[in-house]
């Protein structure tokens, strides 16, 4: 997360516009009316972001609640990290900020600490990593009240501050309909992730959290090169500090062209359209243990997936 090193793993904005276009036209009977409608509504429901270098994020104001489709883009050459939270009652930017910054540390009763603080200050609604011309999106469940959008690279800058959504409105929308669902859990032999159905190039994925309560997860994609063993990758990530400590081995993949699913709280999910291709992906999560603050992915908290071909 906020590392300058992890900034492949996780360390949008000119301008963000709803996706409405209105022209005039000539008249149109009941029925294309009706349609006309629902294409507007569906429009309204998915807002651009962009991000752009030096930090600048741009993007609507406002949302309606329900099913809200985020695409998000950035020209930043070292990429877009962009999340949504939503605050609970009172809480200040920076109790959040200062919460999620430890839960990302290497020093386990910091990481425990802020786990506890960041479950009390807010829930975590996913987002996504981006790089220029590899755009990404993401459908969460929007309710009223205010969420704020931020850039999980300017954590660790007091300046920064958060963009403000306003979600209002009556509930509606539909999450997209994905081709499998990968899901982050706690079982017998430690923190996992399995997948039911096939990932596909351009079609969208599920990803839940099922990890106990106050425990974040998150999913990032890293494309695999043919010759990756399975063993290859079971001793990069053996060799993790306890804590998420990096290793001074380098990774068996390309740490900064990573992309997927940012944090989202226990019993969360998230929909996700991602720039992979058909091939091999090693998903990862980075986060750390709620109660003990250990690596996720020193534990087993990856696996590989093959991404399949579109379908004609």
């Amino acid at each position: 997360m906020i590392r300058k090193r992890q900034l492949a793993a996780w360390s949008a904005l000119t301008t963000a516009v709803l996706l409405i276009c209105t022209t005039q036209a000539p008249a149109v009977d009941a029925a294309d009316r009706t349609a006309l409608a629902g294409a507007a509504a569906q429009d309204h429901r998915t807002l651009r972001v962009t991000t752009a270098a030096g930090g600048a994020l741009e993007a609507p104001d406002r949302a309606p609640a329900g099913q809200v489709t985020f695409d998000v883009a950035t020209t930043d050459p070292d990429g877009g990290w962009i999340g949504v939270a939503r605050p609970h009652q009172g809480v200040a930017w920076e109790t959040f900020r200062s919460a999620l910054r430890r839960t990302v540390s290497t020093h386990g009763p910091d990481i425990v600490a802020g786990s506890a603080d960041l479950h009390a200050a807010a829930d975590l609604l996913g987002g996504t990593v981006v790089h220029p011309g590899l755009d990404a999106s993401f459908t969460q469940r929007l309710r009223p009240g205010t969420h704020w959008l931020f850039d999980y690279a300017r954590l660790d800058d007091p300046a920064a501050t958060p963009h403000t959504l306003r979600v209002e409105g009556p509930k509606g929308g539909a999450e997209p309909q994905p081709t499998a669902t990968l899901t982050a859990r706690q079982t017998g032999a430690g923190p996992r992730f399995t997948l039911r159905g096939t990932p596909t190039e351009g079609k969208p994925l599920r990803f839940t959290n099922a990890m106990p309560s106050g425990q974040t997860a998150e999913a990032i994609f890293f494309r695999l090169d043919d010759g990756v063993t399975d063993r290859a990758l079971r001793t990069y990530f053996g060799s993790f500090g306890d804590h998420g400590q990096f290793p001074h081995t380098p990774a068996p993949f390309e740490l900064d062209r990573g992309t997927g699913s940012l944090p989202v709280h226990a019993a969360s999910t998230t929909v996700l359209r991602l720039p992979l291709r058909q091939g091999r992906y090693v998903v990862v999560d980075w986060m750390k243990g709620a109660r003990d603050g250990l690596s996720l992915a020193k534990q087993g908290q990856y696996t590989v997936v093959e991404v399949a071909a579109p379908t004609p």
